[in-house]
């Protein structure tokens, strides 16, 4: 098994990951919201005789259903980028440059445009991509190949 794979799935992911974030502390405070509103309504209603529940109770359960399910979620998010943020913090400008080029931001022409920044030749640079990748991966998973 080849750990690389992982890492450079997890990179390509990283955008997205961002994004998710931040619509899943939406999606959370929207919920908070409406559980209050549900909330406040079945305290202020009359109680119903019969099957021992309101519409609102049924409400505010799916509510909570639903909260729970974005916090956990958001915590497998937030866990992801973690994991990027410290493969990130052990490589230096360079390497962060040279994945994020190839491996997040994925633009057309991304090795032409790094051989002109960095003045490299195209197998010095895929060279030093692959180091980067391996030094990542190291630590994010703490092994390169099983």
């Amino acid at each position: 098994m080849d750990y690389r794979d992982f890492a450079k799935d997890l990179l390509k992911r990283k955008n997205q990951l961002s994004v998710a974030h931040e619509t899943l502390k939406n999606e959370i405070e929207e919920l908070e919201r409406e559980k209050y509103s549900c909330k406040t309504a079945s305290l202020n209603s009359v109680p119903v005789s019969g099957n021992g529940s309101s519409k609102y109770e049924d409400r505010l359960i799916t509510i909570i259903a639903l909260l729970d399910d974005c916090r956990f979620r958001l915590r497998v998010v937030e866990r992801e980028l973690k994991m990027i943020e410290q493969g990130f913090s052990g490589l230096n400008d360079y390497q962060t440059q040279l994945l994020e080029g190839f491996f997040i931001h994925e633009t057309k022409g991304a090795a032409e445009s790094l051989m002109s920044r960095f003045y490299k030749e195209r197998s010095c640079l895929y060279a030093d991509r692959n180091k980067a990748l391996e030094a990542f991966t190291r630590s994010v998973y703490g092994i390169v190949l099983i």
